[in-house]
């Protein structure tokens, strides 16, 4: 791969990678919010019971602006002429698959797929700047409370 081609590959990702910590976002809050209804038992939490509805706010954000860069990948994808190609880049860019499982839902080896793959990763045009990106969306945001 080329450096081009690896910059347009992660640039695809990152609504793979922002969901993934939004995941772990999520079950950290969950833990969170049990730790918090064990601790109620005992005293008063109404500080931390705050903390948690802000972390629930800054999870729905986030959860907007995931969406916004899975819209901005699916329009890049949408201007892919071949269609077997854009549904290999739909596959793996917005339903998270696998070469091994694209090549099996599409009847191909997986090769074939890689090469296809590659091949479309030459002729792409990503935005130079993303409109909206992984640190925007996590930017000051730690997974504790």
């Amino acid at each position: 791969m080329t450096a081009l081609q690896n910059l347009k590959i992660k640039w695809f990702s990152r609504a793979r990678n922002a969901e993934q910590q939004i995941s772990a976002m999520q079950a950290s809050l969950a833990y969170d919010m049990l730790l918090t209804q064990k601790l109620t038992e005992f005293e008063d939490c109404s500080k931390l019971c705050r903390k948690l509805e802000n972390a629930q706010q800054q999870r729905k954000l986030q959860l907007i602006a995931l969406a916004g860069i899975r819209e901005e990948i699916r329009s890049v994808i949408e201007q892919i002429p071949d269609s077997e190609t854009r549904c290999i880049f739909l596959r793996k860019y917005l339903a998270y698959e696998t070469n091994e499982q694209i090549a099996e839902a599409m009847y191909y080896d997986v090769r074939t797929i890689q090469r296809k793959h590659k091949k479309a990763l030459e002729k792409i045009n990503i935005p130079s700047e993303p409109s909206i990106s992984e640190t925007t969306i996590f930017h000051n945001i730690t997974c504790e409370i």
